[in-house]
C-alpha cells in the first residue's frame, strides 16, 4: 500500500509499564518507545448501554509500515502528545500494518 507523505501524522507509541502505587497496589505509567508515522482515519463515537451505564467508546485506525512494531497492549498518542489510545488490534498485510485504537 503506498501512502502519501502529506497525510502522514506522527504516533508517539508507549508501553505500559507498572510501578508501584502512592498508597497500595500498583499503578501503570506509559514509558516512551519511540514513533511512528502513520495515516489515521478516526471511527465514529458510539454510545452503548452497559451494566453501569452508558458509555461512549471512539478510536481510530492507523495504517503504518510493516516493519512499525506495534503490538496489541501499547498505548499511543493519536489526539494529542499523551498516551490517549490503546492498541486493541493489530493486523499485518504484505505491505503495511492495520492497527485499530480505543480511547481511554
Amino acid at each position: 500500500m503506498q501512502m502519501t507523505q502529506r497525510n502522514l501524522r506522527r504516533i508517539n507509541i508507549f508501553s505500559p509499564s507498572e510501578t508501584p502505587g502512592d498508597y497500595v497496589g500498583t499503578k501503570i505509567v506509559p514509558e516512551l518507545i519511540g514513533f511512528v508515522y502513520a495515516e489515521v482515519f478516526p471511527d465514529k463515537s458510539v454510545l452503548t448501554d452497559e451494566r453501569d451505564g452508558k458509555r461512549t467508546s471512539a478510536g481510530a485506525t492507523l495504517i503504518m509500515r510493516r516493519e512499525a512494531g506495534v503490538k496489541c497492549g501499547d498505548l499511543a498518542s493519536v489526539y494529542g502528545e499523551d498516551a490517549d489510545s490503546r492498541v486493541v488490534e493489530a493486523r499485518l498485510y504484505p505491505g503495511h500494518l492495520t492497527v485499530r485504537t480505543e480511547r481511554l
